[in-house]
């Protein structure tokens, strides 16, 4: 945590303060830009607590008596509280004085990623005589952009999982396999990169591609084999504290030549994922500001003026950290309005798809914010579907 890069910010945006705040991890927002993920142990945090950063001047922390050092890995002096009654007169005391607090809070729910703090505590903070606004624009400059050292994890994690996914479709290649069993020839190969992740991937042939959060089961496995149409969808980070995913999608056609619908729906999808690659190498080269939700929208309209604007039905791209689907911008106007800014460090998925009772395509790649420049961290990008003839 840098508190004097996050008091300038917190003073740009005319705020009085940024009020962080849990409950059983609750809020994983404030978490992350508080550094929990980092610590080894992390703390115990059973009961509330809250973290103030004023524009200027120390922090305080409000802990319970129970677990009074649970955030002694942050600057600022520390109050205790016991009972209930102790917690409410402390936080009036510290947010003495009224003025624009920020919260993990949105407007109307339309950003959920934001939105952590529950109603009542809201209620609570405002009875102190508060205006609690969003601290989403605070969230994505603190939480939602990497580092130097996170942007190069990143990217040697990404060389690995690539060449991963590129090994197992040609391990699909020689026949007699089944999802499953390649769900798990990918795991193994993780395994000795070093990579891990929350879920196993997923090993989508023909019909079962068709659903975009499709997961493998034993009842559902099916067979890899000539003709078929296979999606492999991965994602991986290293075993180390800190560690940021790669997330990626690409498809493959076992055979000579893949049938012209599933050519077509690909070049739709390419074509969607690098209007919004373009569009966000634009917008920085004029120095435009760069939303989120514009991003969706320059991906979302290949597809609506190809006719397939009712197959695309999940947003463009979500914010990658150390979760796969982490608390920044996400390349949406479709499930969300995401109105935050891309800014430098920012690392999101590019991921249109379209959908049909067949099959369905996806195709998607990082995109990294690296010193003004946005790079596709995945190179080789994915062109055409992949031919796998046995």
């Amino acid at each position: 945590m840098n508190l004097r890069r996050m008091q300038a910010a917190i003073a740009a945006q005319g705020l009085r303060g940024w009020l962080l705040y849990d409950f059983h991890g609750s809020n994983s927002v404030a978490r992350g830009v508080l550094g929990f993920q980092a610590l080894d142990p992390p703390p115990k945090t059973t009961r509330r607590w809250f973290y103030w950063v004023p524009a200027s001047g120390e922090p305080v922390k409000l802990v319970h008596r129970l677990e009074p050092r649970s955030l002694d890995h942050l600057p600022g002096r520390a109050l205790v509280y016991l009972t209930w009654e102790e917690l409410e007169r402390a936080l009036a005391d510290i947010l003495a004085g009224g003025g624009p607090v920020a919260m993990e809070i949105s407007a109307r729910a339309r950003l959920p990623y934001v939105s952590r703090v529950d109603a009542g505590t809201i209620e609570l903070v405002r009875a102190s005589g508060v205006e609690v606004v969003s601290s989403a624009d605070l969230a994505q400059r603190f939480e939602g952009t990497l580092d130097a050292e996170a942007r190069l994890d990143h990217r040697r994690t990404g060389a690995l999982l690539h060449g991963i996914m590129q090994a197992a479709f040609q391990h699909a290649r020689g026949g007699n396999r089944t999802e499953m069993e390649l769900q798990r020839w990918i795991l193994e190969r993780f395994e000795e990169a070093g990579l891990h992740a929350t879920d196993p991937p997923t090993v989508a042939v023909n019909e079962h591609s068709a659903d975009a959060h499709f997961s493998n089961t034993p009842a559902l496995d099916r067979p890899i084999r000539r003709g078929d149409f296979l999606l492999l969808d991965a994602w991986a980070k290293a075993r180390h504290p800190g560690a940021v995913y790669a997330d990626y999608t690409q498809v493959a056609f076992l055979g000579g030549t893949a049938p012209e619908t599933h050519r077509a729906a690909f070049e739709a999808v390419r074509e969607a994922r690098d209007r919004a690659i373009a569009f966000v190498r634009e917008s920085l080269r004029a120095g435009r500001a760069l939303r989120g939700c514009d991003v969706d929208d320059a991906a979302r309209e290949v597809i609506r003026a190809r006719g397939w604007g009712d197959r695309f039905f999940h947003r463009t791209g979500h914010s990658i950290g150390e979760e796969v689907h982490g608390n920044g911008v996400h390349l949406d106007n479709l499930e969300t309005r995401d109105e935050r800014a891309l800014l430098d460090g920012t690392l999101v998925s590019v991921e249109p798809g379209v959908y049909f009772e067949a099959f369905g395509v996806r195709t998607e790649v990082n995109l990294l914010l690296d010193g003004g420049e946005a790079v596709v961290t995945t190179e080789p990008i994915q062109k055409e579907i992949y031919l796998l003839e046995p």
